[in-house]
């Protein structure tokens, strides 16, 4: 087997991206490492390293081993936290083994929770000076602010491409919380199989711990009871600061898991 440095995927460099081949040149497999600050959501440890990893099984130990000397040596000598996660499917038993043996915790991901939609009031207090507006981020300003919010959060560049796919979404809506001066957290909703989906909840950095998550997500319990929807689903990252006490406090039960993010801390 042979790994080298490719240029194979857009906005990842040569130099974080590994590729097996076998001596006849056959691709076995491909792995790539990308840096984010995740200042916003991780303040603690805002530096995660993210190791994508897909084909043959007898290439993983390798990629998964090129992986992490990469990081290690990107992470040689800074003074400051920082994490290794990897993208796993569940049923990915042989990158679940490759990557225990080097090390990596079982003990992140992202679970699906579920709840009735019940109820015929927010029972939340609104913050004092703040009120409720619903959109469809049909204004193209607003789709530009929300992508600008939405990638600083997670380091990322998705495009007004990747918004229109999910607006496009069945009974979609955006539910904001907003101030006389700012805005204080959005939340997405849409429909899938007659389910209703929380897409995405965010609450600005000066508003967090006032109360502003769980008002929207009772508020978006009554935007899908006024559409005749009768059960809800969120997707939660389980390492998310506060993530999985919001949801159970908004009544949702269940961890499911539906992808698995085995972890190193640096």
């Amino acid at each position: 087997m042979i790994l080298t440095h490719e240029n194979i995927y857009k906005g990842v460099s040569p130099e974080d991206t590994f590729v097996a081949r076998t001596d006849k040149n056959k691709l076995l497999g491909v792995c790539t490492v990308s840096k984010r600050n995740m200042e916003t959501l991780f303040p603690d440890c805002p530096t995660q390293y993210v190791i994508r990893t897909e084909g043959d099984p007898t290439s993983l130990a390798a990629l998964y081993g090129a992986a992490v000397a990469r990081i290690r040596m990107m992470q040689y000598r800074k003074n400051a936290p920082a994490r290794a996660y990897a993208e796993v499917e569940v049923d990915d038993e042989e990158s679940l083994r490759v990557l225990e043996a080097l090390g990596f915790q079982m003990t992140d991901g992202v679970v699906r929770m579920h709840r009735r939609v019940s109820g015929e009031k927010n029972y939340h207090l609104l913050p004092p000076g703040c009120t409720i507006v619903r959109d469809f981020l049909a204004d193209p300003m607003e789709r530009k602010f929300f992508l600008e919010r939405y990638n600083a959060l997670y380091d990322l560049n998705n495009d007004d491409e990747w918004l229109t796919e999910i607006v496009s979404q069945p009974d979609f809506a955006r539910i904001l919380m907003v101030s006389t001066e700012d805005l204080c957290g959005e939340l997405l909703v849409w429909t899938e199989n007659g389910k209703g989906v929380i897409g995405m909840i965010q609450t600005a950095r000066r508003w967090q711990r006032r109360g502003v998550a769980g008002y929207l997500l009772d508020d978006a319990r009554l935007y899908f009871k006024s559409i005749g929807v009768d059960e809800m689903q969120m997707d939660v990252w389980k390492s998310a600061p506060g993530a999985l006490p919001l949801a159970y406090a908004a009544g949702y039960t269940g961890e499911t898991p539906i992808l698995l993010y085995p972890e190193m801390d640096l």
